[in-house]
């Protein structure tokens, strides 16, 4: 049996909101009043509400990690019904099911890695401006655009699993509804876990770009002044570059802290499905 990751955000006891307003769709199981399935459906629906309001910030980026997260808990909790496990080792479509969420697993194992990169990029080019160093601005500066250019990729490569195509043909309903709710809950993560990529990307570009880097040259004073709130009407786009550089700051560091955890649940979703189907 393979070893999944603790996990250290649990699920309430019982769903928040009326049941109706979140089902995603009718399940005709037989364990239909379970609370678990409950609960899985509303946080699919939880995570295409956050997709269907996008704002780009820092916060909005923190909350769809946040809510992918305890989607992929529902996930893996559906995962250890009886129901479940009695119909999913004999289920067609289980191959395709541990195959989308290892590509999952893998965008957000990169994704980790490409953060950390971009941190380190963005803090060399801060550390430049504050020089004036301009060679070695252009020199971070294009390692932090290779970055983005390597998280709008990760994005590109969900889009084949962000949409609920067929899976494969079965005569049996309750196959059918169970498989069915896992590649909505997997489907919903590929979507949100694009817009999160997509949000960290343009927060980046929007602070690595050639308009931001007009202040090369002011940029240690600029920032103590905007600290101190002693900015000109004459500063204003500059202080615009501080607050972009801020702002992207701060979507690294929860991006950095959350992808981890969102990583570490994928592991465990599919783990779980992949001890239901060995012996």
């Amino acid at each position: 049996m393979a070893p999944g990751f603790a996990r250290s955000t649990s699920l309430p006891s019982s769903p928040t909101h009326k049941k109706a307003s979140y089902h995603v769709r009718s399940v005709s199981l037989p364990c239909r009043s379970h609370p678990l399935i409950s609960i899985l459906e509303e946080q699919i629906q939880a995570v295409r509400s956050w997709v269907a309001n996008p704002e780009g910030s820092s916060a909005w980026i923190e909350a769809g990690l946040a809510h992918i997260e305890l989607l992929q808990i529902a996930l893996e909790d559906f995962l250890q019904l009886p129901q479940t496990q009695d119909t999913l080792p004999q289920a067609t479509s289980v191959d395709q099911l541990l195959d989308d969420l290892l590509q999952l697993v893998d965008a957000y194992g990169s994704f980790v890695s490409t953060i950390l990169t971009l941190k380190e990029c963005h803090s060399n080019v801060q550390s430049a401006l504050r020089r004036q160093d301009e060679v070695r601005i252009a020199s971070f500066l294009k390692s932090q655009r290779n970055a983005e250019k390597e998280i709008g990729q990760l994005a590109s490569g969900l889009r084949s699993i962000s949409k609920c195509r067929q899976l494969a043909l079965c005569s049996d309903t309750k196959e059918i509804e169970i498989t069915g709710i896992i590649r909505e809950a997997i489907c919903t993560t590929a979507f949100a876990s694009m817009a999160i990529f997509a949000g960290v990307q343009t927060s980046s570009a929007a602070a690595s770009s050639k308009k931001s880097f007009g202040v090369t040259r002011s940029f240690k004073k600029l920032a103590i002044s905007y600290s101190l709130k002693k900015c000109s009407t004459g500063e204003e786009e500059n202080i615009n570059t501080i607050k972009r550089f801020e702002e992207l700051d701060e979507c690294i560091r929860c991006s950095e802290c959350l992808s981890e955890r969102v990583f570490r649940s994928l592991i465990n979703s599919r783990v779980s499905l992949l001890n239901i189907t060995t012996p």
